[in-house]
């Protein structure tokens, strides 16, 4: 039987927060890990359109756009994201995006070890348009891992507002075997979101790193999560700026 790999691993383990529904509910993605809880809607991300500037300073620049929030883009960083997925957020020059209607997809998913079920649930969330972004970082990771970007966005429920997420997150790290290392609430111009940094067991006593961004928006929870195996000091502040700069675009 295969072992996960770690990226697999983690990503196993969002679809599986993912599929967490509130109350009474079943999760409307089956998977093996998951059926039903107490808590609200969350997590995992998606495909991506990339958008070019003719700027390259070594300062941070700011790129309005007509019909788009205003978006900070640190130096080393490119914007991501636009319109057809929902969200912009800036990251790191080396992560490249899968895209999701491709071919690629099977063939990534096909040689996944992943369960028939959760190959399943992850074809089932980007066919109904729920897991948005995926991109990696093929220069920063090795054979076993590669670091990732994963949006998703589900439509909002009841359950889905921040003093919830700081109530029932724990208990979902926990029943999912990662380690929370941090939760807390953080304010951006679209309002209250929650920040957290957990680490989920993948085989051999390794373990990754998740930071993730949760954002109650409007009619939308948009989840992202950033991974790596053992980031180091750089790889850490790179993920906190990513998520810094978030702007979900409303569906």
């Amino acid at each position: 039987m295969k072992r996960l790999s770690p990226t697999w691993a983690l990503l196993a383990a969002a679809i599986a927060v993912a599929g967490c529904t509130g109350p009474g509910e079943t999760a409307t993605t089956q998977t093996t890990t998951t059926t039903t809880t107490t808590a609200p809607t969350t997590t995992v991300l998606t495909t991506t359109t990339s958008i070019t500037t003719t700027t390259a300073v070594p300062t941070t620049t700011t790129i309005p756009t007509t019909t788009m929030p205003t978006v900070e883009i640190p130096p080393g960083f490119a914007l991501k994201g636009g319109s057809d997925v929902g969200f912009l957020v800036a990251l790191p020059e080396g992560f490249v995006s899968l895209d999701l209607s491709s071919e690629d997809v099977d063939s990534l998913l096909a040689d996944s070890p992943l369960s028939d079920d959760m190959l399943a649930a992850t074809r089932a969330a980007i066919e109904a348009g729920t897991f948005r972004f995926w991109a990696f970082d093929f220069s920063d990771g090795d054979e076993s891992f590669v670091p990732n970007v994963n949006v998703q966005v589900l439509p909002r429920t009841g359950l889905d507002n921040v003093d919830v997420y700081l109530e029932v997150l724990p208990q979902q790290y926990e029943s999912l075997g990662a380690i929370l290392m941090s939760l807390e609430q953080v304010e951006y111009e679209f309002g209250p979101a929650v920040t957290a940094v957990a680490q989920f067991p993948v085989g051999d006593g390794t373990s990754s790193t998740a930071f993730q961004l949760l954002a109650p928006v409007g009619d939308f929870v948009y989840t992202i999560t950033i991974s790596y195996l053992d980031p180091n000091d750089r790889q850490a502040e790179d993920a906190a700026t990513a998520l810094s700069t978030f702007q979900p675009l409303g569906g």
